[in-house]
């Protein structure tokens, strides 16, 4: 039996870039890949989708859905329950010592294994930009938490069982049950739970480097030395970078029948492309919108006729 398990979630919509993080994290980080379980927490999906998923390597596609109890309010649905999965990694720790837990909008450049030796505290996590735990809330949440404190970024947790002063599931139902109590007020979904979690059990963060998470606005210099690269907030992957892995993937994922990325086009660009019968190739699915980000078209567009011309 594994030791360790990592495990990620996506609704229907965003299923393609949760294919490509994993055809990254199988490529990129096989070590990790092969000594752990790899768990795709599923809201919404059709058989034809888990078979698709399943194809990008050895996963095994949960169904997943928050309690009934749990009211769907805006702020839920915002992201979707399938953001709050991330809960089910501390019911996993009654089944394996370590559990990752790896976003949907990343890109796995470097072997991963490494952080379970790294980790030395209960909770390893990031920084996150968003400065106070405040902040992930649009009011205080019930109970006696400092509000003020540091930030973390959901988007990489690593967990181990045998650090952690009460058992993974009783943390687990607490974070439900605070979630039910919080569901008007989640401005940034399951973040700002999992932060408040860190004062109630008093979990001690292991504070891994930002290369670990790093947002995909960083710098060139640092995005070369990156482990994991994250298109966090509206600068994506797949309407404002070039990176060459992610490109690839998920040419794979739409040869394989995969459904196209969700964008948000000008109507003038979209409007251009079905003019010239673009608008199903990769590449433009991909490349930044030429009207709204001309400048990021153009360096998009070289780094890909760059890459083309390497491979050949």
């Amino acid at each position: 039996m594994k030791k360790t398990a990592v495990i990620c979630a996506s609704s229907p919509t965003y299923a393609f870039a949760l294919y490509v993080s994993l055809r990254t994290f199988f490529k990129n980080s096989p070590k990790l890949a092969q000594e752990a379980d790899v768990y795709v927490y599923a809201w919404n999906w059709g058989d034809d989708l888990k078979r698709l998923m399943a194809s990008c390597g050895p996963v095994t596609v949960v169904d997943y859905d928050l309690p009934a109890d749990i009211e769907r309010t805006p702020f839920v649905m915002k992201f979707t329950p399938a953001l709050f999965a991330r809960f089910e990694g501390f019911n996993l720790l009654e089944k394996y010592q370590n559990v990752v837990c790896l976003d949907s909008d990343i890109l796995v450049q470097k072997e991963l294994v490494g952080v379970l030796e790294e980790m030395t505290e209960n909770i390893g996590i990031t920084r996150d930009s968003c400065p106070t735990v405040g902040h992930n809330f649009t009011a205080a949440p019930e109970g006696n938490y400092d509000l003020s404190r540091p930030c973390y970024n959901a988007g990489f947790l690593v967990l181990k069982r045998n650090r952690l002063p009460v058992p993974g599931k009783e943390v687990a139902h607490w974070l439900y049950d605070m979630l039910k109590k919080c569901v008007n007020i989640t401005y940034l979904g399951d973040q700002g739970i999992i932060n408040l979690a860190l004062q109630k059990f008093q979990l001690v963060p292991y504070v891994f480097s930002a290369l670990y998470n790093l947002p995909a606005s960083s710098s060139l210099r640092k995005l070369k030395k990156a482990y994991i690269i994250h298109s966090t907030g509206h600068r994506k992957f797949w309407c404002y970078y070039f990176f060459k892995d992610w490109y690839c993937a998920y040419a794979v994922w739409r040869a394989n029948g995969g459904s196209p990325a969700l964008r948000k086009n000008t109507r003038l660009w979209d409007k251009l492309l079905a003019k010239l019968g673009l608008q199903n190739r990769v590449f433009f699915e991909l490349a930044p919108d030429g009207f709204k980000y001309p400048g990021k078209f153009i360096l998009f567009t070289l780094k890909r006729w760059f890459y083309a011309i390497l491979d050949k």
